[in-house]
């Protein structure tokens, strides 16, 4: 009789832990998984961890997330299936490997303490040769022999499996560039460790010990160097009064007799971070120039007065679409979605009703043809019943660049005039601007008042500063950057539901808010407010309906732009961004027909600028005023010079009083854009005019352009991209780029083809731009 006993195996508390953490670790690693590959799928470019946070921490954020929730639970179900028909091959394929390392541990350790056979098992009879036995190997010995062997024949397997990776790995990491691999070989939970370590403080702040020397010093030796001239640089002397007024007790003697800048600087400059022009060698300035001659004629008779400033920020617009222009590379593309399905004529018809009032903002007139030349009908705008002379209506700017890919960022740039930080997050809403922000500076105004009673000479009154948008503004900080900016009415999607009578008009179309046109009513009512308490309005306004998902209000007509039918299905999304342009232009006219129609129609700048794609850096800037001569200013500008080139507009139009304009003009002098009213210099004394622009999220990559050359250089700043080079101007579309994970290879590929110069330019704009990348963190105290 035989009896099997069975080992049972107890669950202790150990067993449950171990059992929670697999399952913790595992589901972590499932939801990580699903994010990652839903997020490339969504957007073509790998997450960045260390700035996951980012949305993870905004309520707002989450539903960006949330919004290719969608693919993401079919990656789910499809892991899940998948996993499920699979964990028993994977499981005895795992028990194998693991079986054959255990069984290679175990031969290894036998061998190096063997059992030794017994020696007397051999018995020894009388009258035994032991002199025969001697050519004769015993037992023992022929073991030993055999252990011998199979300890060789263990060894040399062992080596195989152990040397042959071990070998790889060493003539990889030696032969192979360590880009893109190191980052590729990062596991999922390695990545995911970053965001439990990422520092925004440790990461961002800049190391005060560290020099950074500007690093093409022939271009600022003292042969170079500027004195005094008008403006530029003396000391401001409104500035004591302004000090005495808000409370400042330094000396008198300070601003005293008009000394210069740098005793005041000096004075006056918090822990070393401040930014003087004097100092700064990409400062180059055209205010030594003079106003351009259709313009100055024009600001000369005195028929150009500006009392109110509108600033509309329009996200994810591009230039090519403001306004769509037949024969385009977006028109052709459009185009090609329709071969073989739809006549050519038809197609033009609809487009050439897309963007009617941004024709008329920029003075870009297309006269849309049929296939046989003749033209087509020119439409009725509904929206705006435009007055405006002929040869009239403002500055179009073509050819300028976008500070940054991300709104709020290039928010800050328009706003303040500054560079903004090449860090993730919207960091300028806490940190301190180098440069006075336009509200803060018309706020500045209003303190220099001496009148303190309302006026009828609109050049005495004070600025009632406004801002105004259909979403939140609580994503990334953007309140607190409002806030400290000294606003004083914000409306905004919190605002509109509580001041809203009947809810059911607030239809939210994405997960920002609501569309513009609900805003309607409330701008009515602040410009009667300004009229009735005779003030000047500063109006900052933003729209986001052109941002993803591109939603619509339901009543809106959608048309069919691109072919989305049969194989083109994958053109929906951008035939649904064309209707939201759509929807954005004929926004745009109500509120130039609004302007028209409550304000001074000759007393009116409407300044719009518009934040480009990842892809696109390419933003249209026009400064509109129905008094102003049409003008297409071509140069290679940034939003940095939106707001002195309003200040330069306020000062030569003489629509500000003499004290203002003392204070303005001083002013002017510091910021680092050219005012676009004035000839724009491409370089000065061997001082290119670089241009710089930050991918979304900040921290990741930098472009960088110069208005004198067509290169533009796109470099990683986290290591973990390709730097990328393009000439635009025989590739305008980047179709053809260079690329690179080594700066240097990248430099000797473009001097084989585009020759020497452009190998050196690129040299130039890496120097450059990795000083200005530290230099920018120092000025913002970080």
């Amino acid at each position: 009789m035989f009896v099997t006993t069975v080992p049972v195996h107890r669950r202790t508390v150990a067993t449950y832990i171990s059992r929670l953490i697999g399952c913790s670790f595992s589901i972590i690693l499932l939801a990580a998984t699903v994010f990652y590959s839903t997020f490339y799928y969504e957007t073509g470019t790998e997450v960045t961890w260390a700035s996951a946070h980012r949305y993870a921490n905004d309520k707002d954020g989450i539903k960006i997330l949330l919004s290719g929730s969608q693919s993401g639970f079919v990656l789910l179900v499809l892991i899940l299936n998948i996993s499920w028909f699979a964990r028993k091959f994977l499981y005895h394929e795992t028990g194998r490997i693991l079986d054959m390392f255990r069984t290679s541990l175990w031969q290894v350790l036998d061998t190096l303490n063997p059992r030794q056979p017994c020696r007397d098992l051999c018995s020894i009879e009388d009258g035994y040769d032991y002199r025969n036995s001697v050519n004769y190997p015993s037992a023992y010995e022929r073991s030993r022999v055999r252990r011998q062997t199979r300890i060789l024949s263990m060894y040399k397997r062992i080596g195989v499996k152990l040397l042959l990776p071990l070998l790889f790995l060493v003539l990889s990491t030696y032969l192979r560039p360590s880009a893109p691999y190191v980052n590729m070989s990062k596991s999922l939970p390695i990545e995911l460790l970053q965001v439990m370590s990422y520092s925004v403080d440790r990461r961002d702040r800049v190391n005060p010990r560290i020099s950074n020397p500007w690093p093409l010093p022939e271009l600022i030796q003292s042969r170079y160097w500027e004195g005094p001239k008008g403006h530029f640089k003396d000391a401001p002397r409104w500035l004591s009064q302004w000090l005495s007024r808000s409370g400042s007790h330094q000396d008198d003697g300070q601003t005293d007799n008009g000394g210069d800048l740098e005793h005041i600087y000096n004075k006056t400059k918090t822990n070393g971070v401040f930014y003087n022009p004097v100092d700064d060698p990409l400062k180059i300035t055209n205010q030594d120039e003079e106003v351009l001659d259709i313009l100055r004629h024009t600001f000369e008779t005195g028929t150009v007065k500006i009392k109110h400033v509108a600033l509309i920020m329009m996200e994810s617009i591009r230039e090519e679409l403001f306004p769509l222009q037949q024969g385009s590379d977006m028109h052709k593309i459009i185009l090609r979605s329709h071969e073989g399905q739809r006549d050519v004529d038809d197609v033009d018809g609809i487009l050439s009703r897309l963007t009617p009032v941004a024709e008329k903002v920029t003075g870009k007139h297309v006269c849309w043809k049929r296939s046989d030349g003749s033209e087509l009908p020119q439409m009725r705008i509904p929206e705006w019943n435009d007055t405006t002379q002929d040869g009239f209506g403002g500055i179009n700017v073509a050819g300028a660049f976008t500070a940054a890919s991300l709104s709020l960022k290039s928010l800050a740039a328009t706003y303040c005039g500054v560079w903004p930080i090449p860090v993730d997050n919207f960091k300028e809403s806490e940190a301190q601007s180098y440069q006075p922000c336009i509200s803060q500076i018309l706020h500045l105004f209003n303190q220099m008042k001496e009148a303190k009673a309302a006026s009828n000479d609109f050049l005495e009154q004070d600025w009632l500063t406004a801002s105004f948008q259909s979403i939140t503004d609580k994503y990334d900080r953007q309140d607190v950057f409002t806030k400290s900016m000294g606003v004083e009415t914000v409306v905004n999607k919190d605002f509109l539901k509580r001041n809203t009578e009947r809810q059911s008009e607030l239809e939210e179309i994405n997960y920002f808010g609501f569309p513009e046109t609900v805003l309607k009513t409330h701008l009515r009512d602040l410009v009667k407010k300004v009229q009735q308490e005779n003030k000047r309005m500063f109006l900052f306004h933003f729209t986001s309906t052109t941002h993803h998902p591109w939603g619509l209000p339901g009543n809106f007509e959608r048309r069919e732009y691109m072919n989305t039918k049969g194989k083109m299905a994958w053109h929906k999304d951008f035939n649904n961004y064309l209707n939201t342009i759509r929807f954005t232009d004929a926004w745009l006219g109500e509120l130039l027909q609004l302007f028209d129609h409550q304000v001074s129609l000759m007393r009116h700048l409407t300044g719009t600028y518009k934040n480009g794609h990842i892809s696109n850096f390419r933003v249209p800037i026009t400064f509109r005023h129905p008094s102003i001569p049409r003008v297409q200013y071509e140069a290679s500008a940034t939003s940095i010079s939106i707001l002195p080139t309003i200040l330069d507009l306020l000062i030569n139009t003489g629509s500000l009083n003499r004290r203002d304009t003392a204070i303005a003009s001083d002013l002017i002098q510091d910021y680092e854009g050219q005012s676009l009213i004035r000839p724009y210099k491409p370089m000065k004394n061997g001082r290119r005019a670089w241009n710089f622009g930050i991918v979304n999220s900040g921290s990741s990559m930098l472009t960088v352009t110069s208005a004198d050359a067509p290169w533009r250089l796109v470099m990683p700043l986290d290591r973990t991209s390709r730097w990328r080079f393009t000439d635009l101007k025989n590739d305008r579309l980047e179709l053809e780029p260079l690329e690179n994970w080594s700066v240097e290879q990248l430099i000797s590929d473009i001097r084989h083809i585009h020759g020497e110069e452009a190998s050196r330019w690129t040299r130039e704009a890496n120097a450059v731009a990795n000083w200005w990348a530290v230099e920018n963190k120092r000025l913002w105290g970080l």
